[in-house]
C-alpha cells in the first residue's frame, strides 16, 4: 500500500489514479505514445469546511445548522414532489422533464469533476529527441519535424467574414514567437512567424560535429515536406552512442470557442459570433459556393480518408464513412433529433459528439498496429484520442460533412506533463438568414472549429493544447502521413524518444474556467 503525493490517500502500488483527488499518481503505470483524456483536476467529492466553533458563537452555529438542516429537508421534498409529479401526470412529463435535467446539468456542473483552463498562458515548451544506435558500425538518420503553425479561430487565416469588403480580423488563438535548436542549447533560430526556407546544401551544423538542422521549401521527395514546412535533422551515429536535438518554442495561447452556449464560461472570447441550432445551416448549405464548397467537395464527400498503409494495395482508412455500423450509427442519431433539427448540420454534429462520449469509453491505443479507425472504435466502444477522432469523423463523414484533423500535444493547467495529442476540426456553414442579419458574405460565413472528443471540449480551444499541424489540403488524407513520418534509421538496433517538458511558466492571466470533465 503507498499513498498518493498530492493528498495522501491510501492506493494500491501500481494504481494511475488517485480515486480521492483525481491526479494521476506519478510513476504509475500508463498509457505510452498517445494520450489519454487528462484526468480532473480541483474536482471536490463531497468535501466539506472544518474548524472548530467559537465558544461564543455556540448558539449562532447552532440555529445556523438547524436552518441549513430545514433547508436541505425542504429542497428534498420538492425533488421528491417534482419525481411523484412526473410520473403521476404524464402530460408534464416532458416540460418538467427538461427542466429537471437542467437542474441536474447545473448541479453536476458544480460538483462534478472538471478540467481547469486558464484564458490565456505563456510559456517556454522544451522537446529532446534522442536517437541511440545500439549497433556495433556508425548509423545514419533523418528526422523530421513540423514548424509549428500560427493558429487563429479560422485555422491559420488571419481574416474571417467578408462583411462587404471590410473583412473580420480572426482571433489570434497560439503565437509561437520562436523557435530555436540545437544539441546541447538551442542557439540556431528556426523562422516561425516569418516563412524562410533553408535548403539542404546550406544546412547549419550542429555543435556535437555529426548531424545538421536545414528547413527545405516545400516539394515532394525523402528530403523535404509536401504540404507544410518542416525541419529536417539528420546525420550519423557511433556505434553504442546517440544523438540528440533540443527544440525551445516560446508560446502564447488563448482560450476561444465557436459555440454560442452560456454552457461556456463568460470569459472566453467567441460568442458573440458563435453558432448554435438557431444559426446554423443545412446540410443543404454544405454545397454553397466559396470555400464552404470546396471544402465539402473535397473532404467532406470523401467517406474514406487517410489510409495508414498508403501504396500497398491493401488500403486501411483511419475515417471510414461507407461502413455499416457507421452508417447505422449516423442514421439513428439524425433520427433521434426532432423534426425540425434533422436538416441542421450543428444539431446533427453535436448530437455525434454526444453520442460518443455516451457509448465510446477512453482506452489505451492499440500498441502493436495503427490506431483503431473510426469503425472498429465504435464496434469496440472504446478508444483514445485519435482513435474516437477517427469514429466521430467517420460518423459525420455519412452526412458529408467536412472534418479534418488537428494534431500537437496536450498538457494540463499547471503543466506538470505532457503528452502526444489528436483532435478534429470541422466546418459548419451559418444559415443565410443569420449571414444576411450580420452582413456577411454567404461565401465566407462559416464556422471553422475544433472539436476533442475525449476530453469534452465541443467547438472549445483552450491554451493547454499546443497546435503543431492543422491538416492541410490533400488527396484523400495523404497530409496526415507527413505529420506521422517522424524518423528513417538505417540501424538494426536503435531506440528513438522524445520528452515535452515546459522549462519556463506556465504565466497563465485573465482567470481560469472550467469544463466538466463528463
Amino acid at each position: 500500500m503507498t499513498r498518493c503525493p498530492y493528498c495522501m490517500s491510501p492506493t494500491v502500488t501500481g494504481q494511475p489514479l488517485c480515486y480521492d483527488c483525481g491526479r494521476i499518481i506519478s510513476g504509475a503505470s500508463g498509457m505510452a505514445g498517445r494520450v489519454t483524456a487528462f484526468p480532473p483536476s480541483g474536482a471536490t467529492y463531497g468535501g466539506v469546511r472544518r474548524g472548530p466553533t467559537p465558544r461564543a458563537r455556540a448558539q449562532r452555529a447552532t440555529a445556523a445548522r438547524r436552518r441549513k438542516k430545514s433547508g436541505k429537508q425542504y429542497r428534498n421534498l420538492v425533488i421528491v414532489l417534482v419525481i411523484a409529479f412526473i410520473f403521476l401526470f404524464t402530460p408534464a412529463q416532458e416540460h418538467v422533464n427538461k427542466q429537471l435535467n437542467r437542474w441536474l446539468g447545473e448541479l453536476w456542473k458544480a460538483i462534478g469533476p472538471y478540467h481547469e483552463y486558464p484564458v490565456e498562458s505563456s510559456y517556454t515548451l522544451e522537446r529532446t529527441v534522442t536517437v541511440e544506435n545500439y549497433d556495433n558500425l556508425e548509423r545514419e538518420f533523418t528526422y523530421w519535424l513540423n514548424i509549428p503553425i500560427q493558429r487563429t479561430s479560422r485555422g491559420t487565416w488571419t481574416s474571417t467574414f467578408d462583411r462587404g469588403g471590410f473583412q473580420d480580423d480572426a482571433y489570434t488563438l497560439q503565437t509561437v514567437t520562436s523557435m530555436s535548436v540545437g544539441a546541447s542549447i538551442p542557439h540556431i533560430s528556426v523562422p516561425v512567424v516569418t516563412v524562410a526556407y533553408l535548403e539542404s546544401q546550406d544546412a547549419l551544423p550542429l555543435e556535437d560535429g555529426r548531424t545538421s538542422v536545414h528547413w527545405p521549401s516545400l516539394g515532394v521527395g525523402n528530403d523535404r515536406c509536401e504540404y507544410t514546412r518542416c525541419l529536417l535533422w539528420e546525420g550519423s551515429i557511433p556505434s553504442q552512442s546517440f544523438a540528440r536535438l533540443i527544440i525551445s518554442y516560446d508560446i502564447t495561447s488563448y482560450s476561444y470557442t465557436w459555440w454560442k452556449s452560456s454552457d461556456v464560461d463568460s470569459l472566453v472570447n467567441g460568442k458573440a459570433v458563435g453558432m448554435d441550432v438557431s444559426n446554423s445551416g443545412t446540410f443543404a448549405d454544405l454545397q454553397r459556393n466559396g470555400w464552404i464548397r470546396s471544402t465539402t467537395q473535397l473532404i467532406g464527400e470523401e467517406p474514406l480518408w487517410y489510409d495508414r498503409t498508403y501504396g500497398s494495395g491493401n488500403p486501411d482508412w483511419a475515417i471510414d464513412g461507407t461502413n455499416g455500423l457507421v452508417i447505422s450509427v449516423a442514421d439513428n442519431i439524425l433520427a433521434s433529433l426532432p423534426a425540425s433539427q434533422q436538416d441542421n448540420v450543428f444539431a446533427f454534429s453535436r448530437a455525434a459528439f454526444d453520442y460518443m462520449r455516451e457509448n465510446v469509453e477512453y482506452a489505451q491505443g492499440n500498441q502493436f498496429g495503427p490506431p483503431r479507425n473510426g469503425p472498429t472504435c465504435l464496434a469496440q466502444g472504446m478508444g483514445d484520442c485519435d482513435e474516437q477522432s477517427n469514429a466521430w469523423m467517420s460518423i459525420l463523414r455519412v452526412k458529408q460533412v467536412p472534418t479534418w484533423y488537428e494534431f500537437g500535444a496536450l498538457t494540463d493547467m499547471e503543466h506538470q506533463r505532457w503528452e502526444p495529442h489528436a483532435w478534429s476540426n470541422i466546418l459548419i456553414p451559418y444559415s443565410l438568414e443569420w449571414c444576411d442579419e450580420q452582413g456577411i458574405e454567404p461565401e465566407t460565413c462559416y464556422l471553422e472549429g475544433s472539436v476533442d472528443v475525449v476530453n469534452n471540449k465541443w467547438l472549445l480551444h483552450t491554451p493547454t493544447a499546443f497546435s503543431e499541424f492543422i491538416e492541410p489540403a490533400s488527396p484523400d488524407g495523404e497530409a496526415s502521413s507527413e505529420f506521422y513520418r517522424i524518423a528513417t534509421i538505417y540501424a538494426n538496433q536503435y531506440n528513438l524518444y522524445e520528452e515535452l517538458r515546459t522549462v519556463d511558466g506556465p504565466h497563465n492571466s485573465g482567470g481560469s474556467y472550467k469544463v466538466t470533465f463528463v
